[in-house]
């Protein structure tokens, strides 16, 4: 699509990243985008660049029925002119793709398609409503129309990109990137979507610079603030760009939970409810607050409320391993180390990729003076984990009790060796009370 002139001039003179990359924050500057809007609405012709804006950042915030009530209003001001109404249809469709309404969304791309000289966005609005189900072959379709019909189409370049990292195709998803990248240096949502491919294939610094480089482009986007938090994993600048994505889209359930369980493991209990309350209040069908509200519990010595937050969290989700994890881990606080053992072994059951049921149950059986059964279930982890170091740590546990002191050392200096959350100077101090 090409931009008439007077669209760009009206575009800039209220948001300079209108036709760039969305870099405009979204509940930081709601308020003023509302007032543009509302004074643009009042001028003779109306600007629909104004409702536009103030759409976008309705609906990065999270806050889609707004959203789609502005573009409503932006669209009627769009009448007759086809740049302003393919910008309208692109955001339309956005919201729709926001809310994973696949058939609506679909509708706002066809819409958008019919509109003089968008035909490629048109396809590639599309491929990104196919990409919410992450239907790759559908989406790589819409994407070689696109680029057929513009071989400069940014956005179909983005949504290539994506759909070869659904296909698995993490060579050919690089490449769509960087392609968008030159197309658009200052295009956010490219350099998101390579720090994600560079991520997954193990290329960790690569992938730090680019998610970087999206958040410069993009300091108030709530998706670009949590992916960099995500990748960097926790710390204190990790919690920072949490916090800030939270405050730019206070319904960003993932980004509550990610901080509360920074704060869970920080010690910060308080902190860490308000999180897990946040997201509920996001979700009422989702099972992760309640687990991480039942963690919190735990943590402050409330087994019981645990309990009940597991209890909640297996009626949204009955398969849900964190859920029968938590409620092993208050039976075992309670005591009930029968029933603890029953509710690990279904945890695990659930997600073999998760070693934490094995080593709970390791050290709920030392616990109970249990140390064959300890020994059992941290030698499982050790087999199935051999790198993770809360299993050998478990497992010198059991070896100390069971007066097998030589293989006990083995164990924990494996512990120190290996990966994963080991309290290393106990282990240590352990190794040293070792005759």
């Amino acid at each position: 699509m090409r931009v008439a002139p007077f669209a760009v001039a009206a575009a800039l003179a209220i948001n300079p990243g209108f036709l760039a990359p969305p870099a405009e924050a979204q509940e930081s500057q709601i308020g003023p985008l509302r007032a543009a809007a509302a004074a643009a609405a009042a001028k003779a012709g109306g600007d629909p660049a104004a409702s536009v804006a103030l759409g976008r950042a309705l609906r990065r915030a999270g806050r889609w029925g707004e959203a789609q009530a502005e573009l409503r209003r932006g669209g009627a001001l769009a009448a007759g002119r086809p740049d302003a109404q393919a910008q309208v249809e692109w955001e339309v469709a956005r919201v729709y793709m926001d809310r994973h309404d696949f058939p609506q969304a679909l509708a706002a791309c066809r819409a958008l398609g019919r509109i003089r000289g968008a035909g490629a966005d048109g396809h590639a609005c599309a491929a990104d409503a196919h990409l919410v189900w992450q239907r790759a072959t559908e989406a790589l379709t819409e994407t070689a129309a696109a680029l057929g019909a513009d071989a400069e189409c940014y956005e179909a370049r983005v949504a290539e990109g994506r759909a070869y990292d659904f296909a698995l195709d993490e060579a050919r998803s690089e490449a769509s990137f960087r392609a968008a990248i030159a197309r658009r240096p200052e295009g956010a949502e490219a350099h998101l979507g390579l720090g994600r491919v560079l991520l997954k294939v193990g290329r960790r610094d690569e992938a730090l610079r680019e998610l970087r480089r999206a958040v410069e482009l993009d300091p108030d986007g709530p998706d670009v603030l949590f992916e960099l938090a995500t990748a960097l994993g926790p710390g204190d600048e990790s919690a920072a760009l949490l916090e800030r994505a939270t405050r730019e889209r206070p319904s960003f359930s993932d980004a509550w939970i990610a901080l509360g369980r920074q704060r869970l493991t920080g010690g910060r209990l308080a902190d860490a409810k308000k999180a897990a309350e946040a997201a509920a209040r996001t979700d009422a069908k989702d099972v992760a607050p309640h687990v991480l509200l039942g963690q919190v519990a735990l943590a402050d010595g409330h087994p019981d409320d645990a309990r009940k937050e597991g209890e909640a969290a297996l009626r949204i989700l009955a398969n849900s391993a964190a859920a029968k994890l938590l409620v092993a881990d208050a039976d075992a606080k309670q005591g009930d180390i029968d029933r603890a053992l029953e509710a690990y072994q279904a945890a695990w059951g659930l997600d073999h990729g998760d070693p934490t049921p094995l080593v709970h149950a390791a050290e709920a059986c030392h616990a109970a003076g249990r140390d064959t059964s300890a020994r059992a279930f941290a030698l499982k982890t050790t087999q199935e984990f051999p790198r993770w170091g809360p299993g050998w740590a478990a497992l010198g546990d059991a070896l100390v009790g069971q007066g097998e002191k030589r293989a006990a050392r083995d164990a924990y200096t494996s512990a120190l060796t290996a990966e994963g959350p080991v309290d290393r100077d106990g282990v240590r101090r352990k190794l040293a009370a070792l005759p």
